[in-house]
């Protein structure tokens, strides 16, 4: 009866638990089909029924309650218009979830070129020349 290498059959088995251990740290990567990230499927929406026809999912809190502390938006964006990106046609446009308090109101500031949106932020002192955000937006 032959004795098997203990050195070899250690070696062996070590091999075999790094080989394992790889495969199950990088296959959900090369794979990336655990998860339908909701921006792919949102914009995948978007490009097949068009922008008129589908409401963005997004994060909120329930603020149908009367005691919800209304949150104000002074460092972040009010809102966003998303445009075409060829002609800067507004498709939509997307309220966040804060609010200006009652003597701002929510103006064009710039633009985000990589979101294709004009970007709105709460502004105090406006001026005639100022577009202000669309009241009726989602």
């Amino acid at each position: 009866m032959k004795m098997l290498n203990p050195s070899r059959s250690y070696y062996s088995a070590s091999l075999i638990i790094v080989v394992m251990l790889m495969i199950t740290v990088y296959y959900p990567v090369l794979i990336d089909t655990a998860v339908v990230r909701s921006e792919k499927l949102d914009h995948q929406l978007i490009k097949q029924f068009g922008p008129k026809n589908v409401r963005i999912s997004r994060a909120i809190e329930n603020n149908d309650k009367e005691d919800a502390p209304k949150r104000y938006c002074y460092n972040t964006a009010c809102g966003w218009a998303v445009y075409e990106r060829d002609l800067r046609s507004i498709e939509y446009y997307m309220r966040n979830t804060c609010d200006c308090p009652d003597t701002y109101k929510c103006v064009r500031v710039g633009d985000d070129l990589s979101a294709s949106a004009y970007v709105y932020r709460c502004r105090e002192n406006i001026t005639v020349d100022d577009i202000l955000f669309s009241e009726d937006a989602n």
